[in-house]
């Protein structure tokens, strides 16, 4: 073993000084680049990894994702330990910080300057968590407050008794016998033995009324703008309004819709669903998806059949310097965990395998992807590069140069408009290149 450890030092060693000297191809544990714009890259997969971009102002690190990573923007920097340790430094002008191990242990200071700590389930306070801007807790559930802007909220036994006061906010519960909360200016609610017995009266003036629901026999809300009523509550309803209606007959197997929200839904073997700019389209729920999102330049469409095959497609609707309406301007498809293509501006790229079921997953692109991609195929501005087996064969091919290289650079050849060089032992023969 220790044999073992001596010859991987070793190693290591080598493929840091040919890569430095040499071109070696480090590809998958070693990589070390420097983009046009400063951006910088390093890793030694996967044990670490490092990407910093000086324009703006952000770094990452990396260490055995997922089990720890760092980050920074400007002053404030993060870190996380796989995903329930978190440790955050917010500005050098301030104290603001916090040291998380969720659920149990919560300590930092909060914007205002003000400490605080807790150990779940024992006790404390905790600040800026949950969308609560402090809350307070003693042998939890037994005892806790929280409060959100001027809402401060009392429990007893949470979710059983709880209280909630505010400048425009009225709630009161015992789970699940009474509850009632007011927001003045907007509703009443109610529930009696929840989820039987709600109901709610609308005071706002956009569109006032009210009405309850009975489960599971009858229930009926009627507005200004809308009626509603549901039968065997909760799956049969019917509303109808001046700009919508909604039929479900029974939910939620079939459900129908026209208006601002269009539904036509035959759950499980066919539903769409679309509002505003998305449309959601699927057969046999929940693997087959035919979704559609309309931005300002093009349509995005998205099809899946699930887990196995993904589709995306960038469709322009408004002419380009590049496009005329009806082009595609980028195509993305993966077949997993065999293989994926893509096609953005002209740039393709084709690999093998595909073991990760995302697309571009940056933190696995930088750490774990290379280990599994035996070949890839690259079409960058009129340059097209293989890579097979973690590099074992490389070549590239542009109108100014061709290269090749076998065994990371045992051997090799390089063809310029200029010269040529030849490569053997990782050492290379022929003209030196010209520097510009």
């Amino acid at each position: 073993m220790k044999r073992i450890h001596i010859h991987l030092c070793l190693f290591v060693i080598f493929l840091f000084a040919t890569s430095a000297r040499a071109g070696f191809d480090g590809d998958p544990l070693y990589e070390s680049m420097v983009a046009t714009n400063d951006m910088s890259f390093f890793a030694v997969r996967p044990f670490y990894s490092h990407v910093e971009s000086p324009a703006t102002e952000r770094w990452r690190k990396d260490y055995l994702w997922p089990l720890y990573t760092k980050k920074g923007f400007k002053e404030e920097q993060y870190s996380r330990f796989l995903f329930f340790g978190y440790s955050q430094d917010f500005s050098e002008d301030d104290d603001r910080h916090r040291n998380w191990v969720i659920p149990f242990y919560f300590q930092g200071v909060d914007a205002n300057g003000e400490g605080y700590f807790a150990l779940f389930p024992f006790g404390g306070t905790i600040h800026e968590f949950l969308g609560r801007d402090k809350m307070m807790f003693v042998l939890f559930p037994i005892y806790g407050k929280s409060s959100v802007n001027d809402v401060r909220t009392t429990s007893v036994l949470w979710p059983i008794y709880s209280t909630s006061k505010g400048e425009k906010v009225d709630r009161f519960r015992i789970w699940p016998i009474y509850g009632r909360t007011d927001l003045f200016g907007e509703y009443r609610k109610k529930f009696i033995l929840w989820p039987l017995y709600t109901s709610v009266k609308y005071t706002n003036e956009r569109n006032p009324g009210g009405g309850f629901i009975l489960v599971p026999i009858y229930g009926r809300i009627k507005t200004e703008h809308a009626d509603s009523f549901w039968f065997a509550t909760p799956f049969f309803r019917y509303m109808t309004s001046e700009e919508q209606w909604i039929v479900h007959a029974p939910w939620p197997f079939i459900q129908m819709a026209d208006g601002e929200i269009r539904k036509r839904i035959v759950w499980p073997l066919y539903g769409k669903k679309s509002l505003d700019t998305l449309t959601r389209q699927y057969f046999l729920w929940p693997f087959i998806w035919n979704n559609q999102i309309a931005y300002a330049r093009h349509i995005q469409h998205r099809r899946y059949i699930l887990p196995f095959l993904a589709y995306q497609s960038d469709v322009v609707t408004q002419e380009t310097e590049l496009y005329e309406v009806g082009d595609i301007s980028s195509r993305y498809w993966k077949i997993w965990p065999l293989m994926s293509w893509e096609r953005t501006d002209g740039n393709t790229r084709f690999r093998t395998l595909e073991l990760w079921p995302l697309r571009n997953t940056l933190s696995i692109e930088r750490n774990w992807t290379p280990w599994w991609t035996l070949y890839r195929r690259m079409n960058a501005d009129g340059e097209i590069g293989h890579h097979l087996l973690w590099g074992l064969y490389r070549q590239t091919k542009s109108p100014e140069r061709y290269e090749w290289s076998l065994l990371k650079g045992f051997v090799g050849y390089k063809k310029t408009q200029n010269n040529r060089r030849y490569r053997f032992c990782f050492m290379w023969f022929g003209d030196e290149e010209e520097q510009p």
